[in-house]
């Protein structure tokens, strides 16, 4: 005999405040795959209802093998690379993602690299490990505050960005074509329509836009060079906006005085990228938008995105491909 119950599969565990709100609802029943191939997922998918996704790839051949019954695929978290968007449209299949699980966590880190590189702890760090004391004032510390910032992309995570910069008593230029001016005004940061024009005045600049054609490689070799002399330079985002070959150059030609990465073109990077000789180059293993906040967040919001398709309550504004609505 047939269920009537929605099943779920979950691609990899959530954190335990996600996986409750399955509980007390005996419309919903849910399987947790920690082997994620698209072998193993096939030999599950069929009948699913919803799944939730972490790292996975969800392909065309995973969401056509469910065999018509997929509603929605949940993404942990805001991107949805890994996820075959026109796999979902052409199924009527809702694409979700979290947003507002990781904002602030990446805004955070995004912070922490400005004065984890304006403040030298990297050289100041080992300089005192190792007992060399007196030579402290061979290595400049700079202050953030006074500084001007530019900030690409002034979405969910931009925008804090630029509020945690403002209290930093940084001046911040905002770029983001899709954003109003006004709007941009009322985060506290000064619009600009075209930041190329504005390089020469910035110390720093950070990136916070998703990668596509319109943004790959935004930040070159030309906009590095545009820079004043001596910039930090932060992604945070998705790797491939700031070119790395040029930022390499940059960094050891000293137009780029230091530079902290938690993304990369291609990840894992190799064994022999060129980042991991550069001690003025900071980086994280796309560790921005997993703490613990933002992972229990990631967690519920996934969940929630699901049990609210199943309840007819999606909320189109976390839906991707809108028009399956």
């Amino acid at each position: 005999m047939a269920s009537n119950k929605k099943k779920v599969l979950v691609l990899s565990p959530l954190h335990p405040d996600g996986m409750a709100l399955f509980e007390g609802r005996e419309d919903v029943e849910v399987e947790v795959l920690t082997d994620v191939s698209e072998e193993n997922i096939l030999r599950h998918i069929k009948g699913v209802h919803g799944i939730g996704v972490r790292v996975a790839t969800i392909s065309r051949k995973i969401i056509e093998a469910a065999g018509g019954t997929l509603e929605v695929v949940s993404r942990h978290g805001v991107g949805y690379d890994s996820v075959d968007v026109a796999a979902c449209t052409d199924n009527g299949v809702r694409l979700a993602i979290a947003p507002r699980a990781n904002a602030p966590s990446v805004a955070e880190q995004a912070m922490m690299y400005l004065l984890t590189l304006a403040k030298q702890v990297a050289a100041f760090d080992p300089m005192i490990r190792r007992g060399d004391w007196a030579n402290r004032h061979q290595v400049q510390a700079i202050d953030l505050d006074g500084r001007t910032l530019l900030v690409i992309g002034l979405g969910r995570i931009g925008s804090r960005v630029v509020k945690r910069a403002r209290a930093f008593d940084m001046r911040v230029i905002g770029y983001d074509p899709y954003v109003p001016a006004d709007k941009i005004r009322e985060m506290g940061a000064e619009p600009v329509s075209d930041f190329r024009t504005v390089l020469g005045e910035v110390d720093a600049v950070t990136v916070h836009c998703p990668r596509n054609a319109e943004t790959i490689g935004i930040i070159g070799e030309a906009e590095l060079n545009a820079l004043r002399p001596g910039a930090l330079v932060v992604n945070c985002a998705r790797g491939g906006l700031v070119d790395e070959a040029a930022l390499v150059a940059a960094i050891r030609s000293g137009q780029v005085s230091g530079a902290g990465f938690d993304v990369f073109d291609i990840e894992p990077p190799a064994p022999d990228h060129p980042f991991f000789a550069e001690k003025r180059i900071l980086m994280t293993p796309h560790s921005a938008g997993i703490s613990l906040e933002a992972a229990k967040r990631s967690a519920v919001q996934t969940v929630e995105n699901i049990l609210a398709t199943f309840d007819g309550t999606l909320d189109p504004a976390v839906v991707v491909n809108k028009e399956v609505l």
